[in-house]
């Protein structure tokens, strides 16, 4: 999937995230995609990333995903950087589950489009009104 700009990449990633798409994130991944999470975590690569993301869609039904307050900290012809809040929610094992926290995205354009490089997801709260 081409994107024209890291901000089409950046929503094209996030709407297959939350449609369970994973051929669709996947073709919006760099091939060294390096994923840090909150729990410590470190996701080297499309397949631990897809390993990652099947087993927990398996286990968390009525998923909900979303991001607000994106700031683009910087824009070249090359590479792209987002900060942003995110929030999620579901059910596993018949119990209410949810989380969120703050992200920060590096994109990466190539030959063919502008491709998700890097992702880091910490604890914490965002917001642009944050001061």
């Amino acid at each position: 999937m081409a994107t024209r700009s890291p901000q089409d990449c950046d929503a094209a990633f996030a709407a297959a995230l939350i449609a369970r798409d994973m051929d669709a994130a996947l073709a919006l991944l760099t091939v060294d995609v390096v994923f840090f999470y909150s729990n410590g975590t470190t996701l080297a690569g499309k397949d631990a990333f897809a390993a990652t993301m099947r087993a927990n869609w398996s286990r968390v039904t009525d998923y909900k995903y979303e991001t607000h307050d994106a700031l683009w900290l910087m824009r070249s012809d090359s590479a792209a950087a987002v900060i942003y809040g995110f929030r999620w929610s579901g059910v596993a094992g018949g119990n209410a589950v949810s989380g969120g926290g703050r992200a920060t995205r590096l994109l990466r354009r190539e030959s063919d489009g502008w491709r998700v490089a890097h992702e880091h997801l910490s604890q914490g709260t965002w917001s642009l009104n944050a001061g």
